[in-house]
């Protein structure tokens, strides 16, 4: 059996940190690029997040959150100041 020239997990991993949407400027990020008052706002206010946490950045100002508490999920948004702006819960 042949060998794939890639390996499928790690090339699955980038295509999600780089996936955009050119319709309303939304970006993915990785943690490491989200703004040090955004995370620590964050850490603060959803210490039990858990699962696959998605950060992106919509129109260069707004940091976007997606993540469990439990078996809900959740989606806040921040300023990049680390001003929260909302929470939407997603069935």
């Amino acid at each position: 059996m042949k060998k794939p020239l890639v390996d499928p997990v790690p090339a699955m991993t980038v295509l999600a940190c780089n996936k955009s949407n050119h319709n309303n400027s939304q970006v993915y990020i990785s943690p490491s690029q989200v703004p040090a008052a955004v995370m620590t706002t964050y850490n603060a206010n959803y210490p039990s997040a858990s699962g696959q946490i998605e950060w992106e950045i919509e129109h260069g100002n707004t940091d976007k959150v997606t993540f469990f508490i439990g078996s809900q999920l959740l989606q806040p948004e921040f300023k990049t100041d680390r001003t929260f702006i909302d929470e939407q819960k997603i069935a």
